[in-house]
């Protein structure tokens, strides 16, 4: 399967910064990386995926050695990367993509104006490998200090790291390599069983299914809600040009 790092973060957060980095910087050279965008954000239509009606539309591999997954950054959040599970479709015999990595750009100023948004970042958190800190120096430190206390409190065990002016990371290829370090275990090929982490002195008393567990923010109610609302920055983007 060939490996996809998606990045997750509003329109304008740098995101793009951070892609033209990781290609460049990322993996050996001589790599060959592909740029997937959704499709209402431009690109080729080769190099496109589309997020319709709840369905995500992702192209299959080609020649390239791995892939970045841009999502859209004015639609909501949790709606894409539940439909990109179901298109990816870790568990499947004929998957093509292996979710490698999950990234979130977090554009500080932006989360720093609006609550909306730096609210809008936790579940982006969960779901992330590494989270890049970007135009950091545009906010007091005491505000960085603040944002990231949570996350710290509760051991959560992504990578923070930092953007630089010039959009580069101090060591990039960290980003993207090894074991998965995100919360959730929605987008890995782990069995039923793992995730229940039994051994011999912690054996459950009763029946028990073997199904998968279905991450915290896709769950729904018998009528179909969200037991988790992750608010819509749309709104705060359109005010703040971005969309």
């Amino acid at each position: 399967m060939t490996p996809l790092v998606i990045i997750l973060g509003p329109a304008g957060a740098g995101r793009a910064d951070l892609v033209r980095e990781l290609v460049a910087n990322a993996w050996p050279e001589g790599r060959r990386v592909r740029v997937l965008r959704e499709a209402r954000e431009g690109g080729e239509p080769a190099d496109q995926w589309r997020f319709e009606g709840g369905q995500a539309l992702v192209p299959a591999p080609g020649d390239e050695d791995a892939a970045i997954l841009v999502t859209h950054g004015a639609l909501h959040v949790i709606d894409q990367l539940e439909a990109l599970h179901r298109a990816l479709r870790p568990m499947q015999p004929d998957a093509v993509w292996r979710v490698a990595r999950i990234l979130t750009v977090v554009d500080c100023p932006l989360a720093m104006r609006h609550k909306a948004v730096e609210e809008w970042y936790r579940p982006c958190v969960h779901f992330s490998d590494a989270v890049v800190i970007n135009r950091r120096w545009e906010v007091p430190g005491q505000w960085v200090s603040k944002f990231l206390e949570p996350y710290e409190k509760e051991f959560y065990p992504c990578l923070f790291v930092n953007l630089t002016k010039a959009g580069a990371l101090a060591n990039p290829p960290a980003v993207i390599d090894g074991e998965p370090l995100r919360l959730t275990h929605i987008f890995d090929d782990i069995d039923a069983v793992d995730e229940m982490e039994f051994d011999e002195d912690n054996l459950p008393d009763e029946p028990f299914d073997l199904v998968r567990q279905v991450d915290k923010y896709f769950a729904r109610d018998e009528l179909g809600r969200r037991n988790i609302l992750v608010p819509e920055i749309a709104d705060v983007l359109r005010r703040e040009s971005r969309a």
